[in-house]
């Protein structure tokens, strides 16, 4: 099954992005931490992994890399507190939020002004508390932002450009106009130096055990590798007088509900929309139990939103599945909910509601302990696990998502 993209980015996704972005991380590195990002990117492709035990692993690895290039522990922490609750928040925010017909670019869009601009703009704060080197607003819409963090740093102008290349053509015994010709690039963001390249810069300015220096060299990097539209989305938090989560995350709400109107209106989606009455049929006990009816109802349900395929299919799988399981299909029905979250991940929080906990109950029942873990692990990172983790309660568990008056029998 290809997998689709989904709307919103996975908190693997966020994390890899920032630590390849930033030259904490890079794919020629000796050590397991860029394999970890890269299957953590897409657990979906790694279905073996734990999912909570990896990001914890990574959020690791990655403090102590920024750690050991600032040379101060403490300034690290701070920065990785930030953005772990970051990453907390973000987690619940998806399981808030259902992405609807909207797709990977109506995402950024919406994200960025809201969701993502704040948390850039609480790590970008943070570092000028540290050190106030440069405006921040001005390194955010500067051109060539990494040129900018560098230019601060040369407060001889020329004088310590000139201090740089002559000591990095000394360090790597290479032409002086060679090394100019490429310390210019990096000034007007033709380029960006890795952070060893960097680190050279910093110890011919004298400043390579200046942790405030090194940690503007690190967000340089990481906002010369972002775009400018989304640089100017962080710099716009700035000019708030009042900038909160609950502010951004209104404001995204709103938005994205406009945007799902305008959006929607491409789409020719049938009239016989039997959703609702499927869902009750499946959930109520107290409505009358006809298997042959439900299994119209799903059929039709597909036909209706074949416009939509690619957006709903998953809520087609997921209720299959369900379907399966009141007909005591089990083994089946586990396959139709594996495919519903692999579809659904990233677009519907019914996913985290629903999909993933039946499944779980599921997976208890038929005895599955590596699903149980994946599935439990899955909804512990988004705060939304129900079952206490103790395999006596998996019955008492299966017959609470799977109310035994519903069954076909």
């Amino acid at each position: 099954m290809k997998l689709p993209i989904s709307p919103y980015p996975s908190i693997g996704e966020i994390v890899y992005e920032v630590a390849v972005r930033s030259g904490l991380v890079l794919s020629t590195d000796n050590g397991n931490l860029y394999d970890d990002l890269k299957a953590f990117k897409d657990e979906r492709k790694r279905p073996g992994l734990d999912p909570i035990e990896i990001p914890s692993t990574i959020l690791v690895g990655l403090e102590k890399r920024l750690s050991d290039y600032l040379g101060d522990q403490y300034a690290a922490n701070i920065i990785f507190v930030i953005g772990r609750r970051w990453l907390e928040y973000y987690a619940g925010f998806v399981t808030r939020h259902d992405a609807g017909l909207l797709e990977r670019h109506h995402m950024k869009d919406l994200l960025w002004p809201t969701i993502f601009g704040v948390g850039g703009f609480l790590l970008l704060k943070a570092a000028h508390v540290i050190l106030p080197l440069v405006q921040p607003t001005i390194l955010l819409n500067d051109q060539a932002p990494f040129g900018c963090v560098i230019k601060s740093l040369c407060t001889w102008g020329r004088k310590d450009y000139t201090l740089v290349c002559e000591h990095r053509a000394k360090e790597h015994n290479i032409d002086v106009d060679n090394c100019r010709d490429t310390f210019d690039g990096w000034l007007k963001g033709a380029g960006v130096p890795n952070l060893d390249r960097a680190l050279e810069i910093l110890q011919a300015l004298g400043l390579k055990n200046e942790m405030g220096p090194k940690l503007w060299v690190v967000a340089g990097r990481l906002l010369a590798r972002t775009p400018l539209e989304y640089r100017k989305a962080i710099a716009n938090n700035f000019n708030m007088t009042d900038c909160t989560m609950a502010d951004a995350e209104e404001a995204f709400f709103w938005r994205k509900r406009e945007v799902a109107m305008e959006n929607v209106q491409k789409y020719n989606i049938g009239p016989d929309r039997p959703y609702g009455a499927l869902r009750d049929a499946l959930y109520n006990p107290n409505i009358p139990r006809d298997a042959a009816v439900v299994e119209d109802m799903l059929t039709r349900l597909e036909q209706t939103w074949e416009p939509i395929t690619e957006q709903t299919y998953h809520i087609v799988e997921w209720l299959r599945g369900r379907y399966l399981v009141l007909c005591g299909e089990d083994e089946k029905a586990l396959q139709h909910y594996q495919a519903a979250y692999n579809l659904g991940v990233g677009r519907d929080p019914d996913i985290f509601k629903n999909v993933l906990a039946e499944a779980l109950a599921l997976a208890g029942k038929l005895g599955k302990k590596k699903l149980l873990r994946r599935y439990d692990s899955l909804l512990g990172m988004h705060w939304m696990s129900e079952w206490d983790g103790n395999a006596d309660s998996l019955p008492e568990f299966f017959d609470k998502r799977f109310d035994p008056r519903l069954f076909y029998n």
